[in-house]
């Protein structure tokens, strides 16, 4: 696996939160379209099937949405967002805003094949610049994409802008156990497992000269912001009554932010 600079000089601090480098956008790009068939099958993998909790989870915080515009930004293959749909019904509507062609080829094709509203919109979107005026959405959610953006701050204030005021966002991000067992178990199950189970499908291909696909889903993680760090970023982009839930030993956090 070819090293990376995670901490380029041309970038501003906020950019340097997390594990950055020179070409990330085309590369996360490139390797969500290369993994986008699997996709689902390796994250049903790698949280051990407890994904769909997680997401349950979420919307237990989120209360009553019937009715809600929702923004699920990074939605990939669609899970949270055609969650999402179920729970807004008829009168609500729900955006899966994603940057890979591919991942939402693969949403639509699950939104056909389930009994929903029809009140799902499919939007080519950048998470850094989402194209939607200021308070807009009734919720905002984001799964497993904060690792993947070249600007993190920069990816939540877009979502604090088009979140409605006093209305929540919902973000569920992959973490790591404090207990020193559950993490030395963790370790080795992200860190070792899923790469060598990932290169089974691409046999470890390298995407744009610096590593390969499953690779950088287990590395991404490292240098993350997680837990109160990521609670402090909330809150300085202006996030009130902020908190996480810790699921999983310690592998997941779900944060709820409220706009003022």
């Amino acid at each position: 696996m070819m090293l990376i600079d995670d901490h380029p000089n041309n970038m501003s601090k906020d950019r340097e939160i997390g594990n950055q480098f020179d070409g990330k956008e085309k590369y996360v790009k490139d390797v969500f379209q290369s993994i986008a068939t699997r996709y689902d099958k390796v994250n049903n993998i790698m949280s051990v099937g407890m994904i769909k909790h997680w997401h349950k989870f979420m919307f237990k915080k989120a209360g009553n949405i019937s009715g809600f515009h929702v923004a699920d930004v990074g939605c990939g293959t669609g899970e949270i967002t055609l969650m999402a749909s179920k729970k807004v019904g008829k009168n609500g509507a729900v955006k899966g805003i994603d940057i890979t062609l591919e991942m939402l080829e693969i949403a639509r094709a699950k939104e056909r094949n389930m009994n929903l509203f029809k009140n799902i919109e499919w939007v080519i979107g950048d998470a850094l610049n989402i194209q939607y005026p200021d308070n807009t959405f009734d919720l905002v959610t984001s799964g497993y994409m904060l690792r993947n953006v070249t600007d993190i701050p920069k990816a939540i204030s877009e979502m604090f802008r088009i979140l409605k005021p006093k209305h929540k966002v919902i973000i569920a991000e992959l973490a790591m156990p404090k207990n020193k067992i559950f993490r030395f178990v963790h370790n080795i199950y992200v860190f070792k497992i899923v790469p060598w189970y990932g290169r089974h499908f691409n046999d470890g291909k390298i995407i744009d000269g610096k590593m390969a696909a499953y690779d950088w889903l287990t590395l991404s993680l490292k240098n993350f912001p997680y837990g109160d760090d990521m609670v402090k970023i909330l809150k300085e982009k202006g996030f009130t009554d902020t908190k996480f839930y810790s699921k999983s030993f310690g592998a997941i956090n779900i944060y709820v932010g409220t706009k003022p």
